[in-house]
């Protein structure tokens, strides 16, 4: 077996062994049909499972009617709406080359929870679904969204896998008792279900025995040449002028983030810059106020292990309440692929990872102390190349072949 020159299996020996075990695992599978949110926006576990699973069988992408009421007040909202409309005049879902997955968008009522949108969408969702649902052949249907729970009876017989990845009942925006309840029929009603952590496991093993932990993986191939060929990315234009470390992160900026703590750690380190990269939707304006903090607003996934590369150490600075005790960080392991120390809220999943290069702390002097430290002690050329190494085996195509396998009862299934 060809290996890296360091003893381990190298990245195409890899690859192919996880789309081995992937096609195997579908092997009695017509095709997927997957309900989530929109397909357009920054790639979610979601968008990375279903294009590997697109590989080797059709993928339907069924994006799912609203969890909530749009905001009429909210821009970000009526553009969202537009575009659905938009989508939905089109002739044929959209697929392209390099996303085989094939997204249907239905225009739907966005008022979970309102009998009359559930009766409109029960005709949409049913018109929508009649080809795929074969009783002699039927697909394995694959769900992020708990709203779906109130179609559940337009999907023929089969196995259904629902995939959790949040305690959508603590989010802030959404109906707490509708979520819990949509989360626990999918739970009762599902052949499979999948917890990205072990906190979501416990939640999801009450109500199905057959609930199994696979943490998030990683786009390992696109983030680690941030530390293997760091000479091939050169500084991004709004950086030219910094000197001193840079403190990253990357994410949207919501209310889970402690955006006070960010503003403490520049106040702190005013020889270093902060750079936040992400669409924002809470109030900023303390860290707007700072010179030594740069709010770079969204950037296209396919830049940012070019941002990655130039990074001395990365934040994952998550308030720790209900909703975040759940949380499994994607961030993380790319952060970590692209060779980045990480500085982390002591979240479970975050303590549970052991990871080299990752640094749990708790509170906001912490985070000033455990940033400072590790500045302290840069992370040479092969720190990094280490680093990025290590993730190599956490990568999407591993954890989407053990939930392929967990799906169509192929393994006995252990933790990932």
């Amino acid at each position: 077996m060809k290996n890296a020159g360091n003893g381990e299996p190298s990245s195409l020996t890899q690859g192919a062994e996880a789309a081995q075990r992937l096609e195997q695992a579908l092997a009695d599978t017509s095709r997927i049909v997957c309900f989530a949110n929109d397909w357009n926006g920054d790639p979610t576990s979601k968008h990375h499972i279903m294009r590997r699973f697109s590989a080797v069988r059709p993928v339907e992408w069924i994006e799912a009617s609203g969890m909530r009421i749009p905001n009429l007040a909210s821009r970000a909202d009526w553009a969202r709406m537009g575009q659905k409309v938009f989508s939905r005049l089109k002739t044929r879902p959209k697929q392209s080359q390099a996303d085989p997955v094939r997204v249907h968008t239905p225009l739907t009522v966005p008022a979970p929870g309102n009998p009359l949108a559930r009766r409109f969408n029960l005709r949409v969702y049913r018109r929508l679904l009649e080809p795929f649902e074969s009783a002699e052949d039927p697909p394995l249907h694959w769900v992020y969204t708990p709203t779906v729970a109130d179609y559940l009876d337009l999907m023929s017989e089969g196995r259904l896998v629902y995939h959790c990845v949040d305690r959508w009942w603590e989010f802030s925006e959404y109906d707490a008792s509708l979520m819990r309840r949509s989360h626990e029929l999918l739970c009762r009603a599902s052949s499979v279900v999948i917890a990205s952590a072990s906190e979501l496991l416990d939640d999801c093993l009450p109500l199905n025995r057959n609930s199994h932990l696979v943490r998030h993986g990683v786009d390992w191939a696109h983030f680690a040449p941030a530390a293997l060929t760091p000479d091939g990315f050169e500084r991004p234009e709004e950086l030219l002028d910094v000197e001193g470390p840079l403190i990253g992160f990357w994410g949207l900026i919501h209310d889970w983030v402690d955006v006070e703590g960010v503003a403490k750690l520049a106040k702190a380190l005013p020889h270093a810059t902060v750079v936040l990269i992400g669409s924002t939707r809470t109030d900023v304006s303390s860290l707007r106020a700072l010179p030594n903090v740069r709010l770079l607003g969204r950037k296209a996934y396919s830049s940012l292990p070019g941002y990655a590369r130039w990074f001395d150490v990365a934040l994952v600075p998550f308030h720790l309440n209900e909703l975040t005790r759940a949380v499994n960080p994607i961030k993380l392991r790319e952060y970590l692929s692209a060779g980045v120390p990480v500085v982390a809220t002591g979240l479970p999943e975050v303590k549970a990872m052991g990871f080299e290069g990752l640094f749990p702390y708790e509170g906001q002097a912490a985070l000033i102390d455990t940033v400072s430290r590790v500045l302290d002690s840069p992370a040479d050329p092969e720190a990094r190349t280490r680093l990025a190494r290590s993730m190599e085996r956490e990568s999407w195509d591993f954890k989407s072949a053990a939930m392929a396998e967990l799906a169509c009862g192929r393994t006995a299934g252990t933790p990932m």
